[in-house]
């Protein structure tokens, strides 16, 4: 068989057809036949070339997600803010962002496996953590927060509002979910982080709302 000249591609489209197959059918329903069956093209071999077991599917695909979260530096007009109006702008512009072009962070509750969720929080602790932590450290230097921990509160931060308070992992009532946001204002209110403003919390009403439709 000639070698394949596009490895990438057929990496993309194994990641492509794994989520899709997760998402209908939930993850301990699909196997790596299924997979190379969907894909069309491949051989078990050419899967195995690029992943050896489902769950480094899931850690990959985790990883493009995170690295994705990672948008701080797309948001614009952040040089004249303080720190933690570039949090609040960025956390803004993350979600409005996965509403508009639709991510890997809503898809169905059947891919939320317990491999799905242990990568995201791990991925989420190495690759956004940080970005969050420097932030906060920034908060600290001009005074927009005071905060005694912020490699803590990065990676308190991260797992919230990726986990927690994502809707399409845990589905509550829209009641429910508001008092999330009003727990969230109190949580990081106390640890010097005054992030939720209503202009926040209308972009998490428009994350729950895009969710339910």
């Amino acid at each position: 068989m000639a070698r394949n000249k596009y490895p990438e591609i057929t990496r993309r489209r194994i990641m492509e057809s794994a989520v899709r197959l997760f998402t209908l059918n939930g993850y301990n329903n699909v196997s790596i036949q299924d997979i190379v069956n969907d894909v069309g093209d491949i051989t078990r071999g050419a899967f195995y070339h690029h992943f050896k077991t489902l769950a480094d599917v899931i850690q990959e695909v985790t990883k493009e997600t995170m690295a994705e979260k990672s948008v701080f530096h797309k948001a614009t007009d952040l040089a004249s803010l303080n720190a933690l109006e570039r949090l609040r702008r960025g956390v803004s512009f993350s979600i409005l962002q996965s509403i508009k072009e639709g991510d890997l962070s809503n898809v169905s509750s059947n891919m939320h496996s317990a491999e799905f969720v242990f990568s995201r929080i791990t991925e989420g602790a190495r690759v956004v953590a940080p970005g969050i932590k420097r932030i906060i450290e920034d908060g600290n230097r001009d005074g927009s927060m005071q905060v005694a921990y912020p490699k803590q509160a990065a990676e308190t931060f991260t797992m919230l509002f990726d986990i927690w308070m994502n809707p399409g992992i845990f589905e509550v009532s829209r009641e429910e979910f508001l008092q999330k946001i009003e727990h969230i204002r109190l949580l990081f209110e106390g640890v010097g982080i005054a992030l939720v403003n209503e202009e926040l919390k209308g972009v998490f009403i428009q994350l729950f709302d895009a969710v339910e439709k």
